[in-house]
């Protein structure tokens, strides 16, 4: 790889052609995805704070949560990522900038998929324990704490990695976004990291997903409890549409992290993780749409959305009937 003068502002020069092409391909995969993905967020959260319908349900607050979170992430990582891989530099370029963006882009991402592991198993609660939450009490430690604490750790653990450590981190290379922390040199914090948050959520997404299906298909096929079923069908296939893309992305890359951390792939396995380290950002650009369609009053309100800015576009001619105008007493009549 060859290098450059700092005064250059040439920082292509600092890539190869394969890593140009590469990233080519990931600003317009990050563009084409964020914008729509944006406009869904905005119309989400804007009718979820609006209709008491949809914020009211217990499984909609994680949800709500999810969509909140999102957006932060999107407007600051994933943009600063699109700016990356076009310009091929951070924006700015300072040391603080990049402890921040590293910051935003490792918490982020983990604090929504531990998020959305727990809501799979909370869905096990809602639809086959109600009576766990049938009281304040009872909802305050097993619906509200759980996130409350996941997202506190997650906020509080990266602080140490990124702002706390001793270790000196590099700044001065410009051939990766965000900032792989100093502090993953040691190998037992690094292991701790593949395994507690990258291998662990997924799996446990995957799981409980589709022991979900299954407890769901038992319950109905042989306990035959009709009176809720349709309530219950909502919530699973819910949760089910949305952990599908969690099934494409993060899950490919969780199996092949396991494999690397038992080295059976060797070199051929670190040199795949590089590539594949921007796929299961895919995840946070396509869960706006993904949930957006497994909520069903949402989708029937993006779906008249649509439909009412398609009608004021389309310009028809009216037939007006012949008006016969003549004064009457200072006043006019139309016949």
């Amino acid at each position: 790889m060859s290098t450059t003068d700092n005064t250059s502002y040439d920082y292509t020069s600092l890539f190869d052609d394969a890593t140009q092409q590469f990233y080519a391909i990931q600003f317009w995969i990050f563009l084409l995805l964020f914008i729509p993905s944006i406009i869904i967020s905005l119309f989400a959260l804007y009718h979820f704070f609006l209709d008491r319908a949809l914020r009211q349900p217990l499984y909609n607050h994680v949800i709500i949560g999810l969509f909140i979170i999102d957006l932060f992430f999107q407007l600051t990582d994933v943009s600063w990522y699109i700016y990356y891989f076009r310009c091929f530099l951070s924006f700015p370029r300072s040391p603080i900038f990049r402890l921040v963006w590293g910051y935003i882009d490792w918490s982020g991402y983990e604090i929504q998929v531990i998020l959305y592991a727990w809501v799979t198993i909370e869905r096990h609660i809602l639809i086959f324990h109600e009576k766990l939450l049938d009281t304040r009490k009872k909802r305050l430690f097993l619906h509200y704490l759980p996130p409350v604490i996941i997202t506190i750790y997650c906020l509080l653990y990266y602080a140490m990695v990124f702002f706390a450590s001793k270790c000196e981190n590099d700044f001065d290379g410009l051939t990766s976004p965000s900032l792989y922390p100093c502090a993953y040199q040691n190998n037992t914090l690094s292991m701790y990291e593949s395994i507690a948050h990258g291998i662990l959520p997924i799996f446990t997404i995957v799981i409980s997903s589709a022991v979900l299906l299954l407890r769901t298909m038992w319950q109905r096929y042989h306990v035959q409890r009709q009176i809720h079923w349709r309530r219950y069908r909502k919530m699973t296939v819910q949760v089910l549409i949305i952990s599908s893309v969690y099934f494409m992305f993060p899950l490919p890359f969780a199996l092949l992290s396991l494999l690397n951390l038992c080295n059976v792939l060797g070199e051929i396995g670190v040199e795949l993780i590089i590539y594949v380290a921007f796929i299961p950002i895919y995840t946070t650009l396509l869960f706006p749409i993904v949930a957006l369609g497994s909520l069903p009053e949402l989708r029937e309100k993006f779906k008249k959305t649509l439909q009412f800015r398609r009608q004021r576009r389309v310009v028809r001619p009216a037939n007006f009937p012949t008006a016969h105008i003549h004064m009457a007493d200072n006043r006019v009549v139309i016949q």
